[in-house]
C-alpha cells in the first residue's frame, strides 16, 4: 500500500469514528483489541512516521471489521482511487497533441513560406509567459495550490470519486456509514488538490512538449519530399533594416549554434514579399529556416517543457508523500494517540437520571479534557435510575469518576448526596468533580429578568450540598464550550 492509499485508509476510518459517536459500527472492545494488534500501548518518543504507521494499520484493521460487517454500505472503503481515469486522459491529450502538432506545420500554399508566419514563433511566445507563472505558481505553499486556478475545475474532474454506499443494510448502521461517506468524500477530494493538480501540470507540459516536437517532425517530414522556399511579409516590419534585429532577437542563438549568421539587410530585401509588385520573389531554400526554428523551439520549448514535466512530477511525488491529514480534525489524532500510548486520563462518566445524547456526549469530553488539560478516555457508564441511589455497587478504587447530574434538580441530601458518598466510597478522591450539566436550566432562565441570580442561587445550593465533601462542582452547558473559571485575584 502506497503513502496515498495509507492516508486515504486512515481518513476513511477517521470518519466512520467521528460519524459514529455511539460506537453502533465498532464497540469500544472491538477499538481497544485492534489497537493492541496495531501495537498499543505505543511506547514514549515515537517519531511522526511511526505514529503514522500505527494509525494505518489500525485504520486498515477496523475497516476490514466493519467491512465484513456491512458489506454493503462499507464498498467505498476499498474502492481504490481510479487511477485509470487520469492514465486514458493523459493518453488523450497526448495523441491530441502530437496529431495536432503534425498539422500545424504547414509550410505554406504553393510551397512558400513566411518565416513571420511559422506556428512556432506562437509556440515560443505562449511558453515564455507561461514559464513567468510557473515561477510564481511553483514557488506557493501547497495550501494555495491551484485553489483559485482555472485549472481547479479541471483538477476536480480528473480526481476519483468513490461511488457512494449502497443502503441495504438495515437499521441505523447504514446512515451512519452513509455519513461518513460523505464527510469523508468532501475532505479527500479537498486534501488530494495539490497533488492532482501537481500531477496535471506535469502532464500540461509533457503535451506542450509533444505539440512542438510534432511541429517540428512535421516540416521536417513535408521538407524531405518538398522544396519550400523562404520569403517573408508583414504589416509592421516594411523594410529589412527594422526587420533584421527582430530576427536576431528571435533566431540569433540558433544561427550561432549552427555556424552562420543571420542574413544581411540586402540578402533580406530579396525574400521580401510584396503583393501586387512586378515580377515574382523567389526567395531562398527554406531549409535554414527550418533547422534554425527547430534549434530554437528545443532550446525555449522543449528543454524547458521537459524540465517543468520532471519539476512537476518531483513535486506530486513529495505532496503524495506528505498529505497533511493530521490536520483535518487535530484533535481526533491527539485524542487517539494519547489513549494509544496511556497518555490520556482513563474515566468514567456516571450519569444520574439523565439519559446521554451525542451533544451532551462532546460537550462531557469537552468540559473534562478543558478541565485536565489533556486528552481523556472516557467510559460511558449506565444511567442511574431517581431512588436507586444506594443500590449500585461502587466501582473499582483505582477508577477517576464524574457524576453527572442536572444542574436544574434541586440539590438534596437524601438523594444526590447520599449517590456521591456511595461511588466514593472508602476513596476520598475518587470523585474528585461532579459534572453539572446547566443547558436545561440557563435555557428555560433565560426569559425571565432575575435570570442571573437564579443562577447565581442554584449555583451555592450545590456548593453547600458539597462543603463537606471534597468533591468540586463544574459547571458546563451544550450551548458554549466549556471554560476553565478565571482565577481568584483578590487573594
Amino acid at each position: 500500500m502506497n503513502q496515498v492509499d495509507e492516508v486515504r485508509t486512515i481518513m476513511a476510518a477517521q470518519s466512520v469514528e467521528q460519524s459514529d459517536p455511539n460506537d453502533l459500527i465498532l464497540s469500544d472492545p472491538d477499538k481497544r483489541e485492534i489497537e493492541m494488534i496495531a501495537g498499543a500501548p505505543l511506547p514514549k518518543d515515537l517519531s511522526r512516521r511511526e505514529e503514522n504507521v500505527f494509525l494505518s494499520e489500525r485504520a486498515e484493521l477496523m475497516l476490514v471489521r466493519a467491512g465484513s460487517r456491512f458489506p454493503d454500505s462499507t464498498r467505498w472503503f476499498r474502492r481504490s482511487p481510479d487511477h485509470y481515469r487520469f492514465t486514458w486522459v493523459a493518453l488523450l491529450l497526448c495523441l491530441l497533441a502530437v496529431v495536432i502538432g503534425f498539422l500545424t506545420n504547414e509550410l505554406g500554399p504553393e510551397k512558400r513560406i513566411n518565416i513571420l508566419a511559422f506556428p512556432l514563433l506562437g509556440i515560443i511566445a505562449w511558453s515564455l509567459l507561461v514559464y513567468l507563472r510557473e515561477i510564481f505558481l511553483f514557488s506557493q505553499d501547497r495550501n494555495q495550490f491551484f485553489r483559485d486556478s482555472w485549472l481547479n475545475s479541471f483538477i476536480r474532474l480528473m480526481q476519483p470519486k468513490a461511488k457512494a454506499p449502497e443502503t441495504s443494510d438495515a437499521g441505523d448502521e447504514a446512515s451512519i456509514l452513509n455519513r461518513a461517506f460523505h464527510l469523508f468524500q468532501s475532505r479527500w477530494q479537498d486534501l488530494i488538490v495539490p497533488v492532482t493538480g501537481a500531477r496535471l501540470k506535469a502532464l500540461l507540459h509533457l503535451v506542450a512538449l509533444l505539440l512542438a516536437l510534432s511541429a517540428i517532425a512535421g516540416m521536417y517530414v513535408k521538407g524531405l519530399a518538398n522544396e519550400y522556399r523562404a520569403v517573408w511579409e508583414s504589416t509592421f516590419f516594411t523594410d529589412s533594416e527594422s526587420f533584421r534585429p527582430f530576427l536576431q532577437a528571435i533566431l540569433g542563438p540558433a544561427a550561432s549554434l549552427t555556424g552562420n549568421g543571420i542574413p544581411t539587410a540586402s540578402e533580406l530585401d530579396a525574400m521580401h514579399w510584396k503583393t501586387g509588385g512586378e515580377g515574382e520573389v523567389a526567395g531562398e531554400n527554406a531549409a535554414r529556416w527550418i533547422h534554425w526554428y527547430a534549434i530554437t523551439v528545443g532550446m525555449f520549448v522543449l528543454v524547458p517543457r521537459a524540465v517543468l514535466a520532471l519539476l512537476w512530477k518531483w513535486r506530486a511525488v513529495r505532496l503524495a508523500r506528505t498529505l497533511p491529514f493530521r490536520e483535518v480534525s487535530p484533535p481526533y489524532y491527539e485524542h487517539l494517540l494519547a489513549t494509544s500510548s496511556g497518555a490520556a486520563l482513563e474515566s468514567k462518566v456516571i450519569p444520574y437520571a439523565i439519559d446521554l445524547d451525542d451533544e451532551l456526549r462532546r460537550s462531557i469530553r469537552n468540559c473534562l479534557e478543558t478541565l485536565h488539560e489533556r486528552p481523556v478516555e472516557i467510559t460511558w457508564m449506565p444511567t442511574i435510575p431517581f431512588g436507586e441511589e444506594e443500590e449500585i455497587s461502587p466501582p473499582d478504587a483505582n477508577d477517576s469518576i464524574f457524576p453527572l447530574f442536572n444542574f436544574a434538580s434541586t440539590p438534596e441530601e437524601e438523594t444526590h448526596l447520599t449517590l456521591l458518598q456511595t461511588l466514593s466510597g472508602e476513596g476520598l478522591n475518587r470523585v474528585p468533580y461532579l459534572l453539572l450539566d446547566t443547558t436545561a436550566f440557563d435555557r428555560k432562565a433565560d426569559s425571565f429578568a432575575d435570570a442571573e441570580k437564579r443562577r447565581s442561587d442554584r449555583e451555592r445550593a450545590w456548593e453547600l450540598l458539597l462543603q463537606r465533601t471534597q468533591i468540586e462542582p463544574v459547571f458546563f452547558s451544550r450551548d458554549h464550550p466549556f471554560q476553565l473559571p478565571e482565577p481568584d485575584k483578590t487573594t
